[in-house]
């Protein structure tokens, strides 16, 4: 059985903290696991697709989605004030640091650089926040001549000037805020989305309940744990909380609505004109660290 935390092992300082503090979870569960590296560009899917992973981070709307009924152990709680306590996250518009544009509307008609249709924060969450503010069919964006699968790639993008703008997990973000402040740098926010539930940690359907509920308890447990403390300090996380399964379904009607509306991010043609009017003020230029206030949306289920 396998434990792995790709999806925010950002830094060396973070992958190393995510193996500490898991392998530790493992230990007080009384589980033998292994930490498996799949380091990108091996699909991310075909980890998920492992019979035998035991904790797993795993995106929410992949989860979701999928046929395959995944054990839900638990999810990170994000230590910064814009989380609330809560297992959220959001997506953020990020441009170049000396891009001249100073809100999101001066980016329409541009290259977006996005992630696969199967992320939630790298597709479906910019996705619906164009949507609510009266993109109701079409895109708004020109695509990049390279895929970009990652958060990392999407940076690089926006940094190289192969795109315009670009869309980025705010955890990811804020991790490389500590652990790597001069990349970062590099980029500004425009606009932060509504929130969705944070991608949890899973285990396959053929790992036995009694395992997966002695993991998941060792995870809820895990800020009262000396032996856990630096490492959810270097991953900026509170605690683990407790999640159903109908947290993460409200990403599926996401995505459904999108499509039955013919919403994409990208297109070879895109269409501008007659949303304009509906976008919010940007964000201020000099944002490094979002507030909770300037996350929110009006449409925030979390909130």
């Amino acid at each position: 059985m396998i434990a792995n935390a790709r999806m925010y092992s950002v830094s060396p300082q973070a992958a190393s903290a995510w193996r500490t503090l898991l392998m530790r979870v493992a230990q007080r569960a009384g589980v033998a696991l292994d930490y498996v590296e799949h380091d990108a560009p091996a699909p991310i899917r075909a980890l998920w697709e492992r019979d035998d992973c035991a904790c797993v981070l795993m995106c929410g709307y992949p989860f979701a989605a999928s046929p395959v009924r995944y054990r839900l152990l638990a999810a990170p709680v994000p230590d910064l004030p814009r989380y609330g306590g809560m297992p959220r996250y959001f997506s953020e518009f990020i441009v170049r640091a000396d891009a001249p544009r100073t809100s999101l509307a001066q980016t329409f008609g541009t290259r977006l650089a996005c992630m696969l249709p199967e992320s939630n924060s790298g597709y479906n969450a910019p996705r619906r926040y164009l949507m609510e503010f009266g993109l109701v069919e079409g895109a708004l964006y020109l695509p990049t001549d390279d895929a970009t699968p990652t958060p990392q790639d999407v940076i690089d993008a926006v940094i190289a000037g192969r795109a315009e703008v670009g869309v980025v997990d705010s955890y990811v973000l804020d991790l490389l805020r500590l652990h790597a402040p001069e990349r970062i740098a590099a980029v500004r926010t425009l606009a932060v989305t509504q929130s969705s539930p944070i991608p949890p940690l899973v285990a396959s359907p053929g790992i036995g309940e009694d395992i997966a509920a002695r993991l998941r308890e060792a995870l809820l447990h895990a800020h009262r744990d000396p032996e856990c403390g630096e490492a959810l300090a270097a991953l900026r996380l509170s605690r683990f909380a407790a999640m159903v399964p109908d947290d993460y379904r409200r990403l599926v009607r996401w995505a459904h609505e999108a499509d039955r509306a013919g919403v994409a991010l990208t297109a070879a043609t895109p269409v501008v004109q007659g949303v304009l009017p509906f976008l919010p003020e940007s964000v201020p230029a000099s944002l490094s660290e979002p507030s909770l206030e300037s996350s929110r949306h009006p449409s925030d289920p979390l909130a």
